[in-house]
């Protein structure tokens, strides 16, 4: 092995990788999270891939508890409209609201998620620290090419922020409702109209114990080689 070359702790990699939830029920309202820790967990964001190499991502960093507010009253709204499938979010193939056959595990977990979304919905403006993450450009109604690379622009980096900030023992949630309200959030933040906002970061210390991997399918069950439906 070459001298310049350190050794990687893949015990701790996958740790983090394994362990890093959408965490709802166990977010510490109460503990104030350092801003040089938040500092520390974006510096690393910013070494994920971005399209073409034009780092066109911003983040919103909101700890003003009057934006934190409207923010939490926007996600309420939102989640209320999606629990009574007034939004087309339930007519996709991500919402919670998709019915699995009795004995799918994703069937099973649903119930929980419902519960820990719930507690989110009603707590939100708690969180000691929100995040925003936004990428220049307005794609909505681009060919899947232009959108696939945008959103490949700022998801990557949305992500390693959470894994950052779970090395770090530091929680967060990965939420997208808030968006039906995207215009009236950016009004409120003064963000530009060119920006598209790609998810909502609530963040505080953990709480209990720690974290473990989720059930998730069987990789076989989820992967085909050369041909769709060949195993």
């Amino acid at each position: 092995m070459s001298n310049d070359i350190k050794p990687i702790d893949l015990a701790s990699v996958d740790w983090v990788l394994n362990t890093t939830r959408s965490v709802r029920q166990r977010l510490d309202f109460d503990r104030p999270v350092p801003m040089a820790l938040i500092d520390e967990a974006l510096n690393i964001a910013l070494q994920a891939p971005t399209g073409a190499n034009t780092q066109t991502w911003r983040f919103m960093v909101i700890t003003e508890q009057k934006s934190k507010d409207l923010i939490a009253d926007c996600y309420r709204r939102a989640a209320g409209a999606y629990v009574e499938g007034k939004t087309g979010l339930s007519k996709t193939g991500v919402t919670m609201m998709r019915e699995y056959e009795e004995a799918d595990l994703r069937q099973q977990q649903k119930a929980a998620m419902m519960k820990s979304g719930g507690y989110l919905m009603q707590h939100m403006q708690r969180a000691p620290v929100m995040v925003i993450p936004l990428i220049e450009g307005r794609f909505e109604h681009d060919d899947v090419f232009t959108q696939a690379s945008m959103w490949g622009s700022i998801l990557p980096a949305t992500w390693s922020l959470m894994l950052a900030l779970r090395a770090r023992r530091i929680a967060s949630a990965w939420t997208t409702l808030h968006l039906q309200y995207e215009r009236e959030i950016s009004d409120a933040l003064g963000i530009p109209e060119n920006y598209t906002q790609a998810a909502l970061l609530p963040i505080a210390w953990l709480t209990g114990g720690d974290l473990h991997p989720a059930k998730r399918l069987p990789v076989n069950e989820v992967t085909y080689r050369d041909r769709w439906g060949q195993h």
